[in-house]
């Protein structure tokens, strides 16, 4: 394989892993949205009992948390430090990328 071949490979799976991370954060944010929605519609429905209303706040916090994840995830891609530890700076396993994409250390630094 060529240079030429090297790079446009590399290229290409550059383009499939900020393709995967925008679908990421564009699919977290529609929950977001989603579950912000519905938390806003429980918290105006008086026969909503309150420990329904905690449980999904908590649900809307934690897609919240997920948005905030995918969206720095795509901000190191575009960086040029996604794949790295961010602790000792070893590349991570794309076995690990490909089960946690917002993963931004490796195993031992886990």
């Amino acid at each position: 394989m060529s240079d030429a071949d090297d790079t446009t490979t590399s290229a290409t799976a550059a383009d499939e892993v900020e393709a995967r991370l925008v679908a990421d954060v564009e699919a977290a944010r529609a929950n977001v949205q989603r579950l912000q929605e519905e938390y806003e519609q429980l918290l105006t429905d008086p026969a909503v009992i309150q420990e329904d209303k905690d449980s999904h706040r908590i649900l809307f916090e934690r897609a919240k948390e997920a948005l905030r994840n995918a969206e720095r995830a795509l901000e190191r891609h575009r960086s040029g430090t996604y794949g790295r530890c961010s602790r000792c700076g070893a590349e991570i396993p794309p076995e690990r990328l490909e089960a946690l994409p917002e993963a931004d250390t490796c195993v031992n630094c886990s």
